[in-house]
């Protein structure tokens, strides 16, 4: 399972876990507090990771929900180093062993008090080629090749400023259920699609209302 991958992997970059319990394993990275979920996902191709907030104007991961500080997020987190109860929290969702590289990557950036680098979701592979036989070449046209695409923008964390604004606004409850559980901070119009860090441009949701909207308006 990706998740049992996870924490091996970890294991070999940041040490032994500094706790394992029955929905979790975590590790602290040089003062910095990293949790892997264990009682979820359910599935062998996913692993939920959460990390603490990161500062203001560093990049969140493209695969991270953004948890208020009062969300009532995984309480297994809280014993962990910047995952205390109160302190706003990531949950990054892998789906590949690439996510994987990438989020190593941003984790050691993240201990080193370094710039954090982007990390986005894997691309899905939705065709495959079959190739019979050894050594075979086959022709390429260049001019018949699609155009590099430009460069995404970072995605920045949200300031504290405008996260309190949000929360206050919204009630501290999902905009969708009402709920005080799980709270996320969603872009309504996606980041991916131009949307901005604005107070006018996020709301709370939870996390199933967060994960069925995905990346719609």
């Amino acid at each position: 399972m990706l998740k049992d991958r996870v924490i091996e992997r970890f294991s070999q970059e940041f040490g032994h876990p500094d706790r394992v319990r029955l929905k979790v394993t975590s590790f602290n990275a040089a003062g910095l507090g990293i949790v892997v979920q264990t009682d979820q996902p359910n599935r062998e191709d996913a692993a939920f990771v959460w990390l603490p907030y990161p500062p203001d104007d560093q990049p969140v991961p493209e695969i991270a929900l953004e948890y208020a500080g009062d969300s009532g997020r995984h309480s297994g987190t809280y014993a962990s180093a910047g995952l205390e109860k109160g302190q706003p929290a990531l949950k990054l969702i892998l789906s590949s062993d690439a996510e994987l590289n990438d989020v190593v990557s941003y984790i050691k950036a993240f201990a080193a008090k370094a710039t954090l680098p982007s990390v986005s979701a894997a691309p899905v592979l939705t065709t495959s080629i079959e190739v019979s036989g050894e050594g075979m070449r086959f022709p390429v046209d260049i001019n018949g090749m699609p155009a590099p695409k430009p460069v995404a923008p970072r995605r920045e964390a949200i300031s504290r400023a405008v996260q309190r604004e949000v929360w206050q606004r919204d009630g501290g409850a999902c905009v969708e259920r009402g709920v005080r559980k799980l709270l996320c901070f969603d872009h309504i119009v996606p980041f991916s699609l131009g949307g901005s860090n604005t107070v006018r441009n996020l709301q709370l949701l939870c996390e199933p209302c967060n994960l069925s909207k995905g990346n719609r308006i």
